[in-house]
């Protein structure tokens, strides 16, 4: 099988959409045997990939922002390998399409798509022409989650026989089940966790209704200690926010942490927070789980549907400080409860989310598109 991934970043940044690639590229090298799969991918974004993390067998196309140069380097590769399979990570890659057709056209096309890129309301008015066209030459289109194929299918008017569900997934070493829980310091807290960009683009994420919600507990519940691992623009207003609420003491800004600085900040957690309103998967309670950690999570977008209300979390309107403090009171005061939502969750992981899985699913799709006759939506 020959396969031609175009995607917009991959080693670039750190949010979702760049880890769900890296994690493709990973799987791709791995199946290059059992799938006699020949891969090249090209990265809008990236210029090349960090020494060390290219998988083997793959070969790699850095565009450094360059559109030109990446609509060159994706032609001359799609013109060249005339590949069983061209994956777009993007939704704004999608519009490739239309001259890959028209260059290899026995390939299958099959676009990934993360969250509110692929939605519609409440995030913009209206789908831009060339990604209705680009999204309509697909043969496939794979989703991270089933409430951001629905939007999809709604958004584009697309037939939801034309997706495929990818979720994302974590790296869980083997045998961690039977690790036992370390002791958590308190020194008098309880350390409540989020994980989020501080940006524009990051709003979604409720981090300031969290702080609203801490408010509301100061009364009763001194003792809650909110943490923030992320930076951006955003954090002075969030500074600002919580010095108005009486809160700033109470609030804790650790700005970018790197790896061994995240791992022991989920380490020293007692829960975990991320109410938003615009999940299109929510990769972060996965990795919440993965250290035991109970979660707090919206209920309208994707997070509902990896989040089990009253299992391995609790689901809360999002929109409400008064709901979201109530979760975080039941965390607190009943520490039974939430260690058994904590085991829940890791257990979730453990038997849907791992890196296994992904490539498992992975194969399958990619093996259905050769298998029989796929037609474009029309």
């Amino acid at each position: 099988m020959r396969l031609v991934f175009v995607a917009l970043g991959v080693y670039g940044a750190m949010g979702g959409m760049e880890q769900f690639n890296r994690r493709v590229l990973r799987c791709l090298s791995e199946l290059g045997r059992p799938l006699r799969l020949d891969a090249s991918v090209i990265a809008l974004r990236d210029d090349r990939p960090p020494s060390g993390q290219l998988p083997e067998r793959l070969r790699f196309s850095g565009c450094s922002r360059g559109k030109v140069r990446a609509v060159a380097a994706f032609c001359r590769e799609v013109f060249l390998s005339r590949p069983d399979v061209i994956l777009y990570g993007h939704i704004l890659v999608a519009p490739l399409a239309a001259v890959a057709r028209f260059l290899s056209p026995r390939s299958r096309h099959v676009l990934c798509v993360h969250g509110r890129e692929a939605w519609r309301e409440p995030f913009r008015d209206r789908i831009p022409v060339r990604e209705r066209l680009g999204a309509r030459l697909m043969d496939r289109i794979v989703s991270v989650s089933r409430f951001t194929a629905q939007k999809m299918t709604v958004a584009y008017g697309l037939p939801e026989d034309l997706f495929r569900v990818l979720p994302n997934a974590v790296d869980v070493s083997r045998g961690s089940l039977e690790i036992p829980l370390e002791a958590t310091p308190r020194n008098g807290e309880f350390r409540l966790l989020s994980v989020a960009r501080l940006d524009d683009g990051a709003r979604h994420k409720g981090c300031d209704s969290v702080i609203r919600a801490l408010a509301i507990l100061r009364r009763s519940r001194k003792e809650v200690h909110y943490y923030i691992a992320g930076g951006g623009p955003l954090r002075e207003q969030f500074e600002r926010l919580a010095a108005e609420l009486g809160v700033a003491s109470s609030v804790h800004f650790l700005g970018y942490l790197d790896d061994r600085q995240l791992e022991q900040t989920y380490r020293s957690a007692h829960a975990f927070a991320l109410p938003s309103t615009g999940e299109g998967f929510g990769i972060v309670f996965l990795e919440a789980w993965k250290h035991r950690l109970p979660v707090v999570a919206g209920n309208v977008d994707a997070s509902s549907e990896v989040v089990t209300h009253g299992v391995n979390g609790i689901c809360v309107d999002p929109r409400s400080p008064e709901k979201i403090a109530g979760a975080i009171e039941t965390l607190v005061k009943d520490p039974e409860t939430a260690t058994r939502m904590g085991l829940a969750g890791h257990r979730t992981v453990t038997l849907q989310y791992t890196h296994e899985h992904f490539r498992r699913r992975l194969a399958e799709i990619l093996r259905e598109c050769l298998r029989r006759p796929i037609e474009a939506a029309t």
